[in-house]
């Protein structure tokens, strides 16, 4: 990396964090009121027969 890139990339929030924070806030909009999700719907949701 060029000194440039590596002084960028100090000032910005590790992607584990970045991500953690990502999660909590889907976590946080959906609410409480998630359903289990069965075989059939998740084979459904990748295409599989």
């Amino acid at each position: 990396m060029r000194e440039s890139e590596l002084k960028q990339e100090s000032g910005r929030i590790p992607l584990a964090e970045r991500l953690a924070a990502i999660a909590h806030a889907l976590k946080a909009k959906a609410g409480k009121y998630g359903r289990p999700v069965n075989k059939d719907e998740i084979d459904d949701l990748w295409g599989h027969p």
